[in-house]
């Protein structure tokens, strides 16, 4: 692994793998939607959109033609805390990617046309996600866990804010925060990075503002209790959620490992519990998210009206359980094993090397695999049950989205 910053503060950083036969490339970009103004809520996601409509050496179908002629992938996306611009491509094409992404990033035309084109994809795209009631009631969670901050935004936008958003705006936030020194380039597979070092020289010589990261807004100020909407489906998508903790938080390792112990796997207690002993769900899940300086910890799952109390009462009693009487050395050997396989093969291609190093570095995380697969190991039994006692202490959100639930159905929640 090797690691350049450049005189104006692009950063490179590479992950060299012999025998790979192929190069991913990533352009890291350190704004998401946590960064946006309420007038702007959306605009990263748009210019996502729009970076891809054309540069001024190349039209929108000769940028994907590009990659796409020699098997290749071109992509993006946008999260709460950073914009990533990828490809992957064979070992010998990769000149050839990083030429078109940096053209993407430094060249692009944005023309008013276009801003218009996209905001109707974009308005279809918000459609879209609002018939999924599973990604409607995150998004309803989000926004009360993480309620006055930016976290609590949806990295999309909302059907007004996109409508609103000009020209003009989209093009001051390209210029704003697509400077040098608020890009990392990270690739990986067969890197020689030396070349893409040289090869950047010019997207480094573009000027680079003296604050070139957004600064943070304020903190989340949780709102516990009952979030919920109405749909006309035939089931109930649920999610219950607390406040969580920072990537660099230390508490983050018994958490993970306490997610799989209740809700990661078939073999976890709230599958055995809900799925394979009662058959009230097809499915139940815990997982933990961790953003700058917060996160959250949630259980969700979907299920027919009727069921919702049973299955709310169970997993308030599994949280419970833990709590109180913690976990046992085979359910802590096995989820760190878990943790371990499913960290290792999750980083196995190219792809998911650069999409790592790309985004921690955005981060500031120097951390290795290894050595957070170390901190796992570490944990032990009294560590996870004191997180437990910690994080289920604190007051819940509960999330649903579907058909109407009767007040009696949800005598057992209790905020």
């Amino acid at each position: 692994m090797r690691r350049t910053t450049m005189p104006n503060g692009l950063q490179v950083v590479t992950e060299h793998m012999p025998a790979s036969r192929t190069f991913s490339v990533g352009v890291f970009v350190g704004v998401g939607s946590r960064d946006e103004t309420r007038a702007l809520h959306g605009a990263s996601h748009f210019l996502e959109h729009v970076l891809f409509k054309g540069t001024l050496r190349r039209s929108a179908e000769e940028i994907s033609a590009a990659v796409e002629a020699v098997g290749g992938e071109l992509n993006a996306y946008t999260t709460k805390e950073y914009t990533c611009f990828y490809a992957r491509v064979l070992r010998s094409d990769a000149a050839l990617a990083v030429d078109v992404l940096s053209d993407m990033i430094s060249a692009s035309r944005i023309t008013a046309a276009d801003v218009d084109a996209e905001r109707a994809v974009i308005l279809d795209e918000i459609a879209m996600h609002a018939d999924d009631p599973g990604e409607v009631v995150s998004e309803l969670v989000s926004d009360r866990i993480f309620a006055g901050s930016g976290l609590g935004q949806a990295v999309i936008g909302s059907p007004p804010s996109i409508e609103a958003l000009s020209r003009d705006q989209i093009v001051r936030h390209w210029r704003r925060h697509y400077s040098p020194a608020s890009l990392v380039v990270a690739a990986a597979g067969h890197v020689d990075h030396d070349q893409l070092v040289t090869q950047l020289a010019g997207l480094d010589a573009r000027p680079s503002p003296a604050t070139p990261r957004v600064r943070r807004g304020s903190a989340p100020s949780p709102q516990p209790g009952l979030v919920s909407e109405h749909r006309r489906v035939e089931q109930a998508s649920a999610v219950l959620a607390y406040p969580g903790v920072g990537i660099f938080d230390d508490r983050r390792y018994p958490m993970g490992l306490l997610s799989l112990v209740v809700g990661g796997g078939m073999a976890s207690r709230l599958f055995v519990e809900v799925r394979e002993r009662r058959g009230l769900t097809y499915g139940i899940d815990a997982g933990d998210t961790s953003y700058a300086e917060a996160g959250l910890w949630s259980v969700d799952w979907q299920c027919a009206p009727n069921r919702l109390a049973e299955i709310i009462t169970l997993v308030q009693a599994t949280l419970a359980e833990v709590a109180e009487h913690g976990v046992t050395d085979a359910e802590l050997a096995r989820a760190q094993g878990q943790m371990r396989g499913q960290t290792v093969i999750s980083y196995e291609s190219p792809g998911s090397r650069m999409s790592r190093l790309g985004a921690n570095t955005l981060a500031g995380d120097d951390r290795t695999l290894a050595e957070v697969l170390t901190r796992f190991d570490a944990v032990t039994a009294a560590e996870v049950q004191a997180e437990a006692a910690l994080l289920f202490s604190q007051p819940a959100v509960l999330g649903l989205v579907g058909p109407r639930i009767p007040a009696r159905v949800l005598k057992h929640w209790s905020a």
